[in-house]
């Protein structure tokens, strides 16, 4: 349940994801269609890091990095971060990246 991550408390989003990136569950601000589109990002986002993590881990010779736990963007006012199949969306004044990030631990080990 993605209850935990607060969308009151600052969350903007949040999804739940299946590995092919679909839907398991979902809340927040964000209507159906811009959901999926949230959802689809986050999915190819993760991919992303996958390769390139397994690529540095390749070149750099140093252990650790691989597989990636997750990542964050973040922006002015926005960020958006993902642990396991969690990804989540947040205002920047409203949250703590702590906070954030403990929450989607949390959920993604429900």
């Amino acid at each position: 349940m993605l209850k935990g991550l607060g969308v009151s408390d600052g969350v903007f989003a949040a999804c739940r994801l299946q590995d092919d990136g679909s839907i398991i569950e979902s809340q927040g601000e964000l209507n159906e269609a811009n959901m999926r589109h949230f959802a689809h990002f986050a999915h190819g986002y993760r991919r992303m890091i996958g390769g390139n993590t397994d690529l540095f881990s390749l070149l750099a010779q140093m252990s650790g990095w691989t597989p990636a736990r997750g990542w964050i963007v973040r922006g002015t006012r926005m960020t958006v971060c993902n642990v396991a199949n969690v990804v989540g969306m947040a205002e920047n004044r409203s949250i703590s990246l702590d906070r954030l990030i403990g929450a989607m631990e949390a959920a993604a080990h429900e």
